[in-house]
């Protein structure tokens, strides 16, 4: 007779996340096709019936908490102070990001495959944290979480840049301290030049 783990009883939000934080690494290092419900619950030492009383959709559900995991480990503790001077809030951020990404962690893996996927769930979910980075960037620097379309637009594109350099950054022996500025100054650059296309719309109306 084959013995089945016995789930340790735990409260449903701690068990929740006690899967998900198992399920991370594995959607991580093989991607969420290969997010096998049998591994996660060897790992977490529940029964395969449990995942699906958490997630009843089984691996689209548990793909879809990583990613929203991901996202907030990802966007969480973004230093938004006024209270401390912007090159401080600056260098805490981009420090953030670029251990995430050039260790690379379980959670920015995690992310960029969602960004890759061809599975608008996920890539909907990786937006939304997105959403919260272009905010908490415009609080800091604009004033206001809203940026105005144009500034949404160039941090928008200003992502996906910046992103896709800390990935290539990995493989590269660019020194971590240049690889902070390169992402630091285009971020700069990108913000001047929406205040430049901004303030010559409102002198110029009839061009815009």
């Amino acid at each position: 007779m084959t013995n089945t783990p016995r789930p340790r009883r735990m409260p449903r939000n701690a068990r929740r996340e006690q899967l998900v934080a198992v399920a991370l690494p594995i959607a991580a290092e093989r991607g969420f096709a290969k997010l096998s419900l049998e591994d996660v619950a060897a790992r977490a030492d529940v029964t395969r019936n449990l995942l699906y009383h958490y997630f009843p959709r089984g691996r689209q559900d548990l793909a879809a908490a990583t990613v929203r995991e991901a996202g907030r480990e990802l966007s969480a503790d973004w230093v938004i102070d006024d209270a401390l001077p912007l090159t401080e809030r600056l260098a805490a951020n981009f420090a953030r990001v670029v251990d995430h990404a050039l260790t690379p962690t379980d959670a920015w893996l995690v992310h960029r495959r969602a960004r890759a996927a061809d599975l608008p769930e996920l890539s909907e979910i990786a937006a939304e944290y997105e959403e919260k980075v272009i905010a908490s960037i415009s609080l800091n620097h604009l004033g206001a979480p809203d940026p105005p379309p144009a500034a949404r637009l160039a941090l928008t594109g200003y992502l996906a840049f910046a992103e896709e350099a800390l990935d290539q950054a990995r493989t590269t022996n660019v020194p971590r301290v240049q690889v902070i500025q390169i992402v630091r100054d285009a971020l700069v650059a990108t913000l001047s030049a929406t205040v430049e296309v901004t303030t010559h719309q409102l002198r110029n109306p009839l061009e815009a």
